[in-house]
């Protein structure tokens, strides 16, 4: 028999128990929708928050916080043996400016966190610009996105002049950009017995990109180490610490003293790629350093939504397996009802293995359309679930989603896995019927004896 006539075979017997092979598709399709769906929820988590880990941190990063012994801290020696080491693209690092200072604009005024940066180092590691340039000059400035929203005139300390962000209304803040303007850094420092500031002018020539995520906001200034130079002779301190008058004699001594070296509060150590990540931040550990890299938290998050994910394909896996019982009682009842067109089978000369082709076909056709619905309906849930979600977080949390959370994903190889698993589950659950049918006895059959 011609594989087209089997093909044949098999609809035409199908079409006499519509209602029969109906039933056994649908619930085949259900158990690959819930095998989907199930485990679309551990693929949607794990997307989601590996998204939000690498949102706004390269993955090429290796954050060094510290090393082992009497002196913890980051020193220029130890910037300069990294830049050293091989598969190494760039070392960023930056000096926190340890004061208060203001930032004046005209009539208008507000904080920001400053650090000194070495912008070659800085443009190096990847720093990138929203608008403008890097700076040259030694009085050119870099501010962060959110910097001209913090600045504001003075107004009456009564008034609420800030809005739910956290940033200055837009009827206060200052109402033009920064670029290229000169900006005024005031610093305040306690000097024989009384407050006295000084203003370093400097020269807004870029402004950084905005953070990824959008309840960040930037309010940085980017100095370069000259003018942390100049800052330090005005107020007598290291970084520019501010000196609290109730200070006791030997602290402020200790604030004053100057050490052999700069020592950095940000370090990241910058590879050429994501496959040398793993390397560096190896060695540096064996040289006693303290580090973090994305790729660490990646890989334990991986390890634990492998072992999630198993779970929830499993429980999906018996529902599929319940659907096979159908299949398997469908075939076997096919097998019983079609005993007659068996026998005149193997009258003619059919084989034995032609005859446990057809019925696995059978089986594994009912397997393969109940797995196409399935597949379908799972897709369909999937997008309910997704745009459903955020109407369930705002009336039961009463909270509104700044972002859009994918909490059901199926990836194409999910759906691919659970075709392949119900075509294969149905052919194995049709393998005693289609056994069954080749030891049918030809006389008997013809009889409809069996």
């Amino acid at each position: 028999m011609r594989w087209k006539d089997r093909f044949n075979f098999i609809r035409q017997n199908m079409k006499k128990n519509k209602s029969r092979v109906f039933m056994t598709i649908l619930a085949t399709s259900i158990g690959c929708a819930f095998l989907i769906v199930l485990a679309s929820v551990g693929f949607g988590a794990q997307r989601f928050i590996v998204n939000d880990i690498m949102a706004d941190r390269a993955v090429t990063e290796v954050s060094i916080y510290g090393k082992e012994g009497e002196n913890p801290e980051i020193t220029e020696d130890d910037i300069e043996a990294f830049q050293e080491m091989e598969d190494v693209k760039a070392v960023s690092h930056k000096i926190a400016l340890q004061n208060e200072p203001a930032v004046l604009v005209d009539d208008y005024s507000g904080p920001a966190s400053v650090s000194a940066v070495d912008f070659s180092s800085e443009k190096k590691a990847g720093l990138n610009l929203s608008e403008g340039r890097m700076p040259e000059a030694e009085n050119e400035v870099l501010i962060g996105y959110h910097l001209d929203q913090y600045l504001t005139e003075d107004s009456d300390p009564e008034e609420d002049i800030y809005n739910e962000e956290g940033v200055v209304k837009e009827e206060y803040r200052i109402d033009k950009s920064l670029l290229n303007e000169t900006i005024q850094l005031e610093v305040e420092q306690y000097k024989e017995d009384e407050w006295v500031t000084e203003t370093f002018p400097l020269e807004v020539v870029g402004i950084m990109e905005e953070p990824a995520r959008d309840w960040r906001k930037s309010r940085d200034l980017y100095i370069s180490e000259g003018v942390l130079s100049n800052i330090e002779a005005f107020t007598g301190t290291e970084y520019g610490a501010l000196i609290d008058p109730a200070m006791r004699e030997e602290d402020r001594e200790s604030l004053q003293s100057e050490s052999q070296q700069r020592t950095y509060n940000e370090v990241q150590v910058i590879a050429d790629n994501m496959e040398q990540v793993e390397s560096i931040s190896q060695q540096l550990k064996d040289e006693g350093y303290h580090i973090y890299s994305v790729t660490e938290e990646l890989d334990q998050i991986n390890i634990v939504f492998a072992v999630v994910k198993t779970g929830l394909i499993i429980v999906g896996t018996i529902a599929l397996l319940i659907a096979s019982i159908g299949i398997y009682n469908t075939m076997s009842m096919a097998v019983t009802e079609r005993t007659q067109d068996i026998g005149i089978m193997k009258a003619i000369g059919g084989h034995p293995r032609m005859i446990r082709s057809i019925f696995l076909m059978e089986s594994g056709y009912i397997g393969l359309m109940g797995a196409f619905v399935g597949v379908a309906v799972a897709y369909l849930v999937s997008i309910g679930i997704n745009m459903v979600l955020p109407f369930v977080i705002q009336q039961v949390f009463d909270q509104t989603l700044d972002e859009v959370i994918q909490l059901s994903y199926i990836p194409p190889y999910l759906a691919l896995i659970c075709v392949v698993l119900s075509i294969g589950v149905a052919m194995l659950s049709g393998l005693k019927p289609a056994k069954k049918a080749t030891k049918i006895d030809v006389l008997s059959a013809l009889r409809r004896d069996v």
